[in-house]
């Protein structure tokens, strides 16, 4: 018997998971403090939970915890599943905690604890690891009602005058799988990095985008004055990932921004 899914803190990602999950016969606990995600999981089936009621059933359960460390709750979680411990435990990270790395960026690579976003983000991963959580350290997720060509549309899409750094993305539906694949075969206390397999710049994706849509370039900007996320040049490499069995449908933006932009026209969101 499969043991249920309890996902802490269903967001973008968790809500998709939650109801490919559901829809398929799974039984799928949730917490949510967002009402309008909470009426599609339990339009799914999903069973929507306060996090005190959620965390009285981790224990067995496959847990995964995408709960963001400014949300304050680590800690608290951190001492529930220690006593209700789950048979299987996934952790949502970030590479953001790599920080100012540069280039090929793997598991092996240094962390950054200068940064007070990466540090809480390490700081989580150090309290859930020793619990036998498997890491998961996620580049930019995009997908149907959220990435680039959404942006585009908008006109609220800035590039640096420098075309910009590579940047690694993970489309949502590539994710869910990964999360899967983690669940089912990654080694407790282990790291695993998610990207696709082709970093690119903001100036190329854009560039891309503008061509297949017929949209003029979005403004330049100095570099220095876009968000720290979007100022660095890395290429995350997900190796250690793909060993496990998992493959991306979409290994680059190619492929996984025109898979988003259908499914938003199905859904009449427009471009997302």
């Amino acid at each position: 018997m499969t043991a249920p899914l309890l996902l802490l803190g269903c967001g973008y990602t968790l809500t998709r998971l939650a109801v490919a999950e559901a829809r398929a016969g799974r039984e799928v606990l949730a917490t949510t403090r967002d009402a309008s995600r909470r009426s599609v999981l339990e339009g799914a089936g999903v069973r929507v939970l306060t996090m005190e009621d959620a965390l009285a059933r981790a224990e067995g359960a496959h847990v995964v915890d995408s709960v963001p460390p400014e949300a304050g709750l680590d800690a608290r979680l951190a001492e529930a599943l220690s006593r209700a411990r789950p048979s299987r435990f996934v952790y949502l990270s970030s590479t953001g905690v790599y920080g100012s790395a540069r280039g090929l960026v793997d598991e092996a690579t240094p962390v950054d604890r200068t940064s007070a976003v990466s540090r809480a983000r390490l700081d989580a991963e150090d309290r859930f690891l020793p619990l036998g959580a498997s890491v998961m350290r996620i580049a930019g997720i995009y997908g149907p009602g959220r990435g680039t060509s959404g942006r585009l549309k908008a006109g609220t899409l800035r590039i640096p005058d420098s075309g910009g750094g590579r940047l690694s993305r993970i489309h949502v539906d590539d994710l869910v799988g990964a999360v899967r694949v983690v669940l089912e075969r990654g080694a407790p206390g282990e790291v695993y990095c998610v990207a696709d397999r082709r970093p690119a710049t903001q100036e190329e994706t854009a560039s891309w985008l503008c061509e297949r849509l017929g949209l003029p370039m979005p403004p330049r900007v100095p570099f220095a004055s876009l968000h720290e996320s979007l100022r660095g040049d890395r290429a995350i490499r997900a190796a250690k990932l793909e060993a496990l069995g998992w493959t991306p449908r979409y290994p680059d933006f190619t492929t996984g921004f025109p898979a988003a932009m259908e499914e938003d026209a199905r859904q009449g969101q427009g471009v997302g």
